[in-house]
């Protein structure tokens, strides 16, 4: 017996779709690094750049004997020589998009009103993450390439490219400029050297782990190259995190000299998560990232996952903004609305010893 069911009934037959007014984006999107950096002065030319200078090791057992008279050769120095200039260079960050007249018009799903309107909310969103990922990333400087077949505008260098101890290029591209690095050149495998990074790769390229005594050598030695305590923003991709609020978990029964964990639940909830912490060098602000050490056109993979960048509040790490993102309405020649949005900025790490970096 023919029969009208549910699978033969279909929309040619008049079956109605049940489609909702919904659309919910399905990426990440928050980028803290971007929103909480502070704003230097804005970039004169694009390629912007500051001075560094050090200080010589204190000298007090060799006084000169009262009366004695200075000799202009051996007893004057140059306080001028050590100075270097350090430089990064501003990026153009664009996406373009366009709308046809027509699918302007007619009515779509999503609780958009207008998919222009719609389309340049998320080219808007998407240049955000491009930004952050470029902050983020160990891309090292470089200007425009303009050979035929490969043109692309000037790079700017990121973040765990002027944390990098080793460095030889970019930035670090000559001896005078090297002395201004990160300090140490990274962790041995026991995890016993002190550095200001710390690489969670082993020997045998297995994982390990970014334990308290790890976090402790790392904080010192940014103190040591940085001279001041103050508070600092750790912002930590999510395997990291994960190993930081471990800190507060006691494992196994407490004995020896195990450290003690008395929790208090109020109102039948338990606090599991490490925002702050209070160290010997100041306090540390856990921010969780997912766009650091990420390779340009990848998702987030174990490099990201374990990433760590260790910056402090003040100035010392800053954005110079050449031009903010913004939205620019381009002449339609009759195939529809067309925009693209761009911004213009570097990162300037002034003081490349006084931060740190677990990768």
């Amino acid at each position: 017996m023919a029969q009208a069911t549910s699978y033969n009934v279909t929309d040619v037959q008049g079956a109605r779709e049940d489609l909702s007014n919904q659309l919910r984006r399905v990426a990440p999107e928050q980028t803290p690094m971007y929103a909480t950096l502070s704003q230097s002065a804005a970039p004169k030319a694009l390629f912007t750049e500051w001075l560094v200078d050090d200080l010589g090791n204190p000298s007090y057992d060799s006084p000169l004997l009262d009366g004695t008279d200075l000799s202009f050769n051996s007893d004057f120095t140059n306080e001028i020589s050590n100075r270097v200039r350090i430089g990064n260079r501003v990026q153009q960050f664009q996406r373009s998009a366009s709308v046809s007249p027509i699918a302007e018009m007619i009515d779509v799903a999503g609780g958009d009103s207008s998919l222009l309107a719609a389309s340049k909310a998320k080219v808007l969103v998407q240049l955000k993450t491009d930004i952050e990922s470029a902050i983020g990333s160990s891309q090292a400087p470089a200007s425009a390439v303009t050979t035929s077949g490969s043109e692309k505008g000037d790079l700017m260098g990121g973040f765990f490219h002027f944390s990098d101890p080793d460095a030889t290029t970019g930035v670090f591209d000559s001896a005078a400029k090297r002395a201004f690095r990160s300090l140490g050149a990274g962790l041995n495998h026991d995890g016993t050297a002190a550095s200001s990074r710390f690489d969670k790769t082993n020997a045998a390229g297995t994982a390990r782990d970014f334990s308290e005594a790890n976090f402790r050598n790392l904080l010192s030695t940014v103190y040591e190259g940085g001279g001041k305590s103050q508070t600092y923003r750790l912002f930590a991709g999510p395997a990291l995190m994960s190993q930081i609020t471990d800190y507060s978990r006691a494992v196994q029964a407490v004995a020896g000299s195990a450290a003690n964990f008395n929790a208090q639940i109020n109102g039948g909830s338990i606090r599991l998560s490490i925002v702050e912490l209070v160290t010997d060098y100041g306090t540390v602000q856990v921010v969780p990232s997912l766009f650091l050490n990420r390779t340009s056109g990848q998702g987030i993979t174990t490099a990201s996952r374990n990433a760590g960048a260790l910056i402090p509040a003040d100035d010392t790490v800053s954005l110079k903004v050449l031009s903010g993102i913004g939205v620019q309405d381009l002449p339609e020649s009759g195939g529809g609305a067309r925009f693209l949005t761009r911004a213009l900025l570097t990162l300037c790490v002034t003081n490349s010893r006084a931060v740190g970096s677990i990768i």
